[in-house]
């Protein structure tokens, strides 16, 4: 049953490989919606896929430290659904478009 489930068609991956792919569409997708409403034809000032995933790791660290602040202590299962929000909303967006400091409150809010 769960091999045909909408979980297992849409929160499963084949493999590290596929991620890659949605992280990258998503930057391809911001930097080219932004060149043709601009008329730019350079990428200087866009971030490419590898730059965001740093962001983005840098923000998990800071997600950590801020469930971590938690006073009771937020639960395990908690923490790790933000987490899980977190990083599948920047599967299908870009941090260009939306900053990782807001994305990441809304992702523990949430959970």
């Amino acid at each position: 049953m769960f091999p045909l489930s909408t979980q297992a068609k849409n929160w499963m991956f084949a493999s590290e490989e596929v991620i890659n792919k949605f992280r990258e569409k998503a930057n391809r997708n911001f930097v080219h919606r932004h060149k043709s409403s601009r008329g730019e034809s350079s990428t200087l000032n866009y971030l490419s896929s590898q730059e965001e995933r740093d962001v983005l790791g840098y923000f998990e660290v800071k997600l950590a430290e801020f469930c971590a602040k938690f006073e009771p202590p937020m639960p395990k299962a908690v923490m790790g659904t933000s987490f899980h929000y977190f990083k599948r909303f920047y599967l299908m967006n870009s941090i260009m478009d939306y900053h990782p400091k807001e994305i990441l409150v809304t992702a523990v809010y949430l959970a």
